[in-house]
């Protein structure tokens, strides 16, 4: 099975489109390799996080799974439709770049070829930006 990503994380795990973790659990099931399509742009350097669904995922209208021409129906349904799955890097076969092919265990390592160590930490890298710019002043 070939999917595609919205992001990957330095652990390999994926932000995937919705469907994408049933897709991999059942190519898991039946012994089918799971290739992975990204270019390194979607490389993070941080990890994603499977149980904080606020932070990781987006939820959007279910306008796209529900028919809501019957008014009496639309005031008894509540419905949530999350944009993305996470996807664990252990459901991951292989990653297929711009650069070639990629074990899931290798990516840390591509990370810290494109990240600088500075990059991980995104709360401590503003407030240095904002430190300089109040030493220029």
């Amino acid at each position: 099975a070939v999917v595609s990503t919205q992001s990957t994380g330095a652990d390999g795990a994926l932000r995937a489109p919705n469907g994408a973790h049933q897709l991999t659990l059942a190519a898991q099931h039946f012994s089918v390799p799971v290739i992975v399509c990204a270019a390194l742009y979607k490389l993070s350097p941080t990890h994603l996080c499977s149980y904080d669904q606020d932070a990781f995922n987006k939820i959007i209208g279910p306008e796209n799974m529900l028919n809501f021409s019957n008014t009496k129906l639309h005031s008894k349904v509540l419905a949530s439709n999350p944009e993305f799955d996470y996807v664990p890097s252990e459901l991951i076969e292989l990653f297929i770049t711009n650069t070639g092919g990629h074990a899931p265990s290798y990516l840390y390592r591509i990370v810290s070829e494109l990240y600088h160590p500075h990059d991980n930490d995104l709360d401590n890298m503003c407030v240095e930006e904002s430190d300089e710019e109040t030493d220029k002043t």
